[in-house]
Formats: C-alpha cells, sequence, structure tokens
C-alpha cells in the first residue's frame, strides 16, 4: 500500500520542547485574535480625536488591510529563509509598539501608519503560526491547524467581552495597553523558546516561491482559501443586513444570531481536530465545503427565524475546518517550502475578503428600482460556497489520478503532468 503524505498517522508524543513551539503558534494566534476586532471597536475614539470624518478614517482600514498583504507575502518568504522565531518575534513587536503609539496618535498620517503596522504584524503572525504548527505535525497538518484556529476565536472572544469594556472605565489607554502587555509578554515567552534552524537559510532563492505562485499543485488549495476568506467575511459584514431585510427583528437580535456564527466555528474546529487525527483530510474538507453550500443556500429560501438562525449555527460548523484543512493540505504539498507556500496563500485569502465581501453589496445594489435586493447579493456567498465544493473535487480528482505531489523539495516541484522542472 503506498504511503500519502497527508493520510492520517499514528499520534505521535510530543516532547517539553515540541509542546512549547506549539504553545508559540497558539499563543501568537491568540494575540491576533484580540486584535483582529479592535480597530473597528476603537475606531470612533481615534476619529473624534483626530477630527477625521467617516470617509476619511475609512483609509485606515484601507492601510490595515495592505499590510496584511504585504506582511503575508513577505512573512512567507522569510519563514523559509531567516526562521520562524525571528518572523514570530518580530511580528508580535510590530503590534506591541503600534499599540502603544496608538494612544498618543492624533493625526491621520500617524494613524494610517500604525493600521497599517498592526495589519502587518497580524498577518506575520498568522502566517508564521501556521507554519510553524504545519512543520510540527507533519503527519497530522490539518488537525493542528484547526486547533491551532481556535486560540483565533478565543482571542476575538477576550476583545470582545473582555478588553474593549475596559474603555469605559479607564478610556482607549486602558485598552491599547492591556493589549500591548498581553503581546509583550507572547514575545517573551517567544524569546525563551529554542526554535528549529531556518531550513534554506543558504540555498532558498525567490524564484522558489515564483514556481510554487504558479504551480498547479499550489493554485486550487490558494483558490480553496480565497473563496473561504471572502465567504466568511461576507457572512460577518451582511448577514445581520440581510437577516434585518429577510426577518422582522430589530439590529440587536440580528446581531446576536450572527455572534453564534464564530461560535460555531470554534466547536467545528475543535470536532474537526480530534476527526483529521484519524482520516484523511480530502473526505473531511469535500463534506465541510458541501456541508457549508447546502446549508447557504437554505437560509435563503427559509422564512422562520428560529430555523434561519439554526441553520446559520450549522454553517459555522462545517465551514470550520475549510481553511486550516486547506492550509495543511497546502503545507503537505510543499513541505520544504512551507512558510513560502502558506504566505501566498494566506494572501490569496486576503484578496478574497476584498473582492466577494464588495460583490455581495455590488450585486444587491445592482438591483432596479432604488431598492437594495439583500437576496440577490446573497447569491454570491452561495456562489462563492459552491465554488468551493467545485475546488475540493478538483483536488480529490487530482489525488485520486496520483497527478499531484503532497510534498515538494526546493527546486523540484512536480507538474500535474507527472514532468519535473
Amino acid at each position: 500500500m503506498r504511503f500519502r503524505a497527508d493520510d492520517a498517522l499514528p499520534a505521535k508524543r510530543f516532547d517539553t520542547s515540541s509542546l512549547r513551539l506549539m504553545w508559540a503558534g497558539f499563543l501568537g494566534i491568540l494575540v491576533w485574535g484580540t486584535i483582529a476586532p479592535l480597530l473597528g471597536s476603537i475606531l470612533p475614539t481615534l476619529r473624534e480625536r483626530a477630527g477625521l470624518s467617516l470617509t476619511g478614517s475609512s483609509g485606515m482600514f484601507v492601510a490595515l488591510s495592505s499590510g496584511m498583504v504585504v506582511a503575508s507575502l513577505a512573512a512567507g518568504v522569510l519563514l523559509d529563509s531567516l526562521g520562524k522565531k525571528v518572523v514570530l518575534c518580530a511580528a508580535v513587536a510590530l503590534i506591541a509598539v503600534a499599540l502603544v503609539f496608538l494612544e498618543f496618535a492624533r493625526s491621520y498620517p500617524a494613524l494610517v501608519v500604525l493600521a497599517f503596522v498592526v495589519g502587518a504584524g497580524g498577518s506575520a503572525l498568522v502566517t508564521g503560526a501556521h507554519g510553524l504548527l504545519a512543520d510540527l505535525n507533519p503527519g497530522h497538518r490539518s488537525a493542528a491547524l484547526n486547533l491551532l484556529d481556535v486560540f483565533f476565536g478565543v482571542g476575538a472572544f477576550v476583545t470582545s467581552f473582555a478588553i474593549v469594556p475596559l474603555q469605559r472605565r479607564g478610556g482607549l489607554a486602558a485598552v491599547l495597553f492591556v493589549l500591548a502587555a498581553m503581546a509583550g509578554a507572547v514575545l517573551i515567552y517567544f524569546a525563551t523558546v529554542v526554535f528549529p534552524p531556518p531550513r534554506h537559510a543558504r540555498d532558498f532563492s525567490i524564484v522558489e516561491a515564483r514556481r510554487i505562485l504558479v504551480s498547479p499543485a499550489f493554485l486550487v488549495p490558494a483558490l480553496i482559501v480565497f473563496l473561504y476568506v471572502g465567504t466568511e467575511q461576507s457572512i460577518f459584514d451582511w448577514q445581520v443586513t440581510f437577516l434585518l431585510g429577510r426577518f422582522s427583528m430589530d439590529r440587536v437580535t440580528a446581531a446576536r444570531v450572527l455572534s453564534w456564527f464564530p461560535v460555531a466555528i470554534m466547536i467545528g474546529r475543535i470536532v474537526n481536530n480530534r476527526l483529521l487525527m484519524r482520516v484523511s483530510p480530502l473526505p473531511v474538507l469535500l463534506g465541510s465545503t458541501i456541508g457549508a453550500a447546502a446549508g447557504l443556500a437554505a437560509i435563503l429560501v427559509i422564512d422562520n427565524t428560529i430555523a434561519a438562525s439554526a441553520t446559520l449555527f450549522v454553517v459555522g460548523l462545517f465551514m470550520a475546518s475549510i481553511f486550516p484543512t486547506t492550509l495543511g493540505i497546502l503545507s503537505g504539498r510543499f513541505a520544504d517550502l512551507s512558510g513560502t507556500a502558506l504566505g501566498l496563500a494566506i494572501t490569496f485569502g486576503w484578496f478574497g475578503s476584498f473582492i466577494v465581501s464588495p460583490a455581495f453589496g455590488f450585486v444587491a445594489h445592482a438591483a432596479g428600482g432604488g431598492t437594495p435586493d439583500y437576496s440577490r447579493g446573497y447569491l454570491v456567498i452561495i456562489g462563492s460556497a459552491a465554488a468551493m465544493v467545485l475546488m475540493t473535487t478538483a483536488l480529490i480528482r487530482e489525488r485520486t489520478r496520483g497527478r499531484v505531489p503532497l510534498a515538494s523539495p526546493i527546486g523540484d516541484v512536480v507538474r500535474l503532468s507527472g514532468e519535473r522542472e
């Protein structure tokens, strides 16, 4: 029986150093989870301090997104050339410093620069942590990344329900300094952990990154990441608006319905972590994409509030595994350059959020009569989820035909046809 690199393997025991490395990844994602929802929460105060209009303050979100794109590209390459410790330490240090300076920033240019730095640091943490956990668990990459991404939800929960309310008592400074202190504590932890040396400190070439980018073995999983992030972001951006338009509920109730979606994602990732220790990731990925697409289609036609709320929760359970499982598969295909491959794929994901969610608004507002048709816009979400099913089916067909490499050593990327470059 031929061995396949991403098949389920017996669980291995980790020594103390490996466990400390795993916790470095968990804490890195936790920090990003605390930061990701922060800007939207504190933006009114920042805008008031700098005297910005609503239109002007949108530049901060552009800067944040730009930092995420630039950093994911750079961090992936640096993971393979300089090592994970350098990337993770630099990323969390950038976040800690930017949070402190946000308290003293009073001008629009300063706020834009700091938003860029926060986005860059967060994106580098995401890339570095995923690369670290994937390489620590070569036989269970997808399972490890499902567990890793649970900590993003924990961090977001902490910010939403514990830290941001500090602003009522201690003002914005309390929020920023507490989060900066958390990031600083994680930085100290990173500094005390011994990381493995980079694999390609001497022989890495940017040409290898280009070869990954144009490889069919990379493009299909990367497109799934693009579609997933776009779908998830669209749900967060538009689900409340859709519920308000379709059902007779107030904004608070609609927001509570949406709040169960990330909870479902956290639960789903915990469950899938155990499942993926026993089964191959491709069937799990296919079931996840089919379930998510079917659930989103059902929400469009359901006319009962309770049923729609329950269905959205189920959609979260199915969507939970798509992002980390796909990254696990991808990192296994390019095991010797996993940092570069993950950085490129995560960049695809950021672009997905920039394209799919705005497309929802465009389609909804393109309806005639001047009244937005959010049910029509919801077809964008359903279409994106359906495309994930097609992409996953393509992955399975490639695997069945034995045409796609599961691990590609540097300078030895395999084409779908089986030819070696």
